[in-house]
Parts: C-alpha cells; structure tokens; sequence
C-alpha cells in the first residue's frame, strides 16, 4: 500500500521531476518483483545446491530471530492497512493526525503576539522596522503548500496508474518464473550472448570502481601523503632533527666548556670580568 501510494504521487504531483520520478518508481517495482521472485525460486525450487553436510543439518532458526521477524511480518501486511488514512488519506484526517490544525492555531496566537511586540519596539524605536520572524508548526509541511494538493490528487489519478504496480509485479514474476523454472537455462544463453551487458550488471554498474577511482583512492593518497611527508618528514623530522642536531651540538658545546680543568674555569671566569668590566664602563658604572 505505501508503495502505491508513493507511485500514485509521484503521478499526481506538478512539479516537473515528478513524471521521471513516477517512471522510475514503477521500474524499481518490476525490477523489486524479479529479484524477490528470482529469490523466491532459486531457494525453494529446482535442484538443491548445498552440499549434504549442510542439507542433513538445517534446521529452523531460534525464537531470538523467529520472533521478531513474525512481527515484521505482520506490521508489512497490516501496517498499511491501518495507517492508510492518518498518513495518506484525506487532508482532514492528515491535519488531525499530526494535529496540524491546533499547531496553527497556537501558531496564529503567537503571530499576534509578535505583531504586537513588534508594533510596541517600533514606537518605542521611533520608526526603526525590524523583521519579526514567527515559526509556525505546521505550515512548512509539503502538504500544506496552498498550491499542493498531492494528497487530494492522489486519490483520482488515473485507473493504469494505480493499477501500474500490480502490473509490473505480474510481469517481473511471469520473467522470474520463465528464467528459473519453465527455462532454467536462458539466464546462461543471455550472458553468453550478452557478455558486456552481463559484466556491467555483474559488477554492478561498476558503481564501486567508479567511487574508489573518485573518493577512496585520493583519499587514500592525500593520507598516504600526509603520514609520509608532512607526519614523517615535518613533524617528526623537525622534532628528530632539533633533538638529534641541535640540541647534541650545545650539549658537546656545554661539555667542553666543562673539561675538569681549573685552569679552564679560570680562563672563563676572567673572560667573564673582562666583560663586565667593559659592560660597566660602557654604562656608567653603577650611576
């Protein structure tokens, strides 16, 4: 039902996109009813293909996943049923579901009482007009554009459209059925004959190569580039390069200066006088 009801408006809405987008969703439909249908009968009919270890040992999964797949199941089959018309029924009970309506009431309450603060800033301001933005709950909703009727139009679209789904699920099922029930082995003979066709669709559309070629391989260099020369080179380079040269080089500095020698302290110490005394005198002196 939620599918039909998305085909149905896509067919019913005006904006340009909207017939491709209807087009498209019925080739999903026929395209969806092949495979499921493809599925359905390549693993319960036809010749078994496991091996025998595994044919002698199946058996039913726990109730840790039975269970929650029999709910699934029930909200697929019901859900739609139940919730056709709070989501896509009349725009009345839409509005109510969502309580649309109150939301604009309480939005209209608070739009007079920005209008009036806006009116009492603006004389208090002495003319000085400020925009006054009010969110009104509700009202953005594609449903309630005033020219937006999808949801009305929807429901009188024409009979092939909402017969269209149905249609495409008889032919994805007589096409599954035909390749791999009645004729097993047509979907050898047409990738034998359509061998480019059949590596396309078999690599899927090569939609990984593309994205690797375009996102995952220049990502991978730029990070490849970042950890060799800026992560290795600069960073740890300048760090390994100040403390394997630098820093050594004042140490063997600071090292001579400290020879064991009094001699050595004694020239440093009058080399240091020297300087002070010059220091001194250049300065003034102690005045």
């Amino acid at each position: 039902v939620s599918k039909d009801a998305i085909i149905e408006s896509a067919f019913a809405a005006t904006d340009p996109a909207a017939r491709f987008a209807f087009w498209s969703l019925v080739v999903a439909a026929l395209f969806t009813s092949f495979y499921s249908w493809r599925l359905m009968f390549l693993t319960f009919y036809g010749e078994p293909r496991g091996d025998k270890h595994t044919h002698e040992h199946a058996h039913e999964s726990p109730m840790t996943m039975v269970a929650p797949l029999g709910i699934l199941a029930v909200g697929a089959i019901f859900a739609g049923m139940v919730w056709y018309k709070p989501f896509f029924g009349s725009e009345e009970s839409v509005d109510k579901f969502f309580g649309v309506t109150k939301a604009e009431e309480h939005a209209q309450v608070l739009m007079i009482g920005a209008a009036h603060a806006a009116t009492e800033t603006s004389d208090e301001d002495h003319g000085d007009d400020h925009d006054k933005v009010a969110a009104v709950p509700g009202q953005g909703a594609i449903y309630r554009a005033p020219d937006n009727h999808v949801l009305h139009d929807a429901h009188y679209v024409p009979v092939w459209v909402k017969l269209s789904p149905f249609i495409v699920m008889l032919i994805g099922f007589l096409t599954a059925y035909q390749f791999y029930i009645r004729r097993p082995d047509l979907p050898g003979k047409l990738a034998k004959n359509q061998k480019h066709l059949y590596q396309f669709l078999l690599n899927k559309w090569y939609v990984d190569e593309i994205y690797d070629f375009l996102f995952v391989n220049p990502a991978k260099w730029l990070g490849r580039f970042l950890w060799k020369k800026g992560d290795g080179n600069v960073i740890d380079g300048g760090l390994n390069g100040l403390a394997m040269g630098i820093i050594p080089f004042f140490t063997r500095l600071a090292g001579r200066a400290q020879s064991g020698y009094i001699f050595t302290y004694a020239f440093w110490m009058v080399i240091g006088i020297t300087f002070l005394i010059f220091w001194m005198t250049l300065s003034g002196g102690a005045e």
